[in-house]
């Protein structure tokens, strides 16, 4: 496990060098400087040393994201900066500024190809969200696709899905909470608050499906987070229920096939084997699954 009391652990992310991860510290504002605060530190867990610090947010670090080729990894943070690293090396390969007309905090990821990766930030006045797609060998010449979903667009398909409108306009109204593609590259998970996902189309932006968990009790809407992921055939998502379930649905006709059962509480973070048909999720406690 990973030990560091002093920054205390709040994001992890697993890189190539198995007993190495990066992770993101909770901080502290009273000795800590905005920048030492929201430091990236890549650590070995073989010896429990950090082994470099990565240091250029001065806001809180909303996302991780290693290219599954090689050893650069992107940071998106709430100072409205994407950065590009690589492990080898302490400073940045590149800052992004969020486009004009964004506000908020961004979130990034790479595709499964690690060529590609996308950018998501909610649009002024709540209106909806901007989705900016780049080449990971020519982000300098900026992104090669720039699509754009209205928040009207996401309330009329959640309403579509059978949810009554005073929910689905406030579910259209939801904070995004992380972005990731498919294997294929055809589409991108997006999970919100109130238990909220959507899988939205890889090439226009467009909402295929919407994804809704279930609350810690019968009739009772969730409130946080949903934790979600495609299944690496891109046949099924997977999402952590409040009431210690997790739902997997039919990625293309958003139907519920099945519920696995066997967590005490809130399923916070659900994930995938990319080899075996295996999923690892965990609540106050921990649960490895055979696909």
């Amino acid at each position: 496990g990973i030990k560091v009391e002093r920054e205390g652990v709040r994001l992890v992310q697993a890189t190539h060098h198995k007993y190495c991860p990066l992770f993101v510290g909770k901080g502290d504002a009273t000795t800590q400087s905005p920048q030492q605060r929201n430091a990236i530190h890549y650590m070995s867990m073989y010896d429990n040393k950090i082994l470099r610090n990565f240091t250029g947010h001065s806001g809180e670090i909303t996302g991780l994201s290693m290219n599954p080729i090689d050893d650069c990894f992107l940071s998106a943070s709430a100072d409205r900066k994407v950065r590009l690293w690589n492990i080898q090396q302490a400073g940045c390969l590149a800052e992004l500024t969020l486009p004009a007309g964004s506000e908020g905090s961004p979130h990034a990821c790479f595709d499964s190809t690690g060529l590609v990766f996308g950018v998501a930030a909610p649009m002024a006045g709540i209106s909806g969200h901007l989705i900016n797609l780049y080449d990971a060998r020519k982000y300098d010449g900026g992104a090669f696709a720039e699509l754009k979903l209205a928040r009207t667009s996401i309330e009329k398909a959640i309403h579509n899905k059978g949810v009554a409108p005073e929910l689905a306009m406030e579910l259209s109204n939801t904070e995004w909470t992380s972005l990731r593609f498919n294997t294929s590259g055809k589409q991108l998970l997006v999970t919100a608050n109130k238990g909220l996902a959507l899988a939205l189309d890889g090439f226009d932006g467009t909402v295929n499906n919407v994804f809704v968990g279930e609350g810690a009790s019968p009739g009772v809407p969730p409130t946080q987070p949903l934790a979600a992921c495609f299944t690496p055939d891109d046949k099924t998502v997977l999402g952590g229920n409040e009431d210690g379930t997790i739902s997997c649905w039919n990625a293309t006709t958003g139907k519920l096939l099945r519920k696995l059962e066997g967590h005490v509480g809130r399923v916070g973070c659900v994930a995938v084997n990319p080899k075996y048909a295996q999923i690892a999720s965990a609540c106050t406690n921990p649960a490895l699954w055979i696909w």
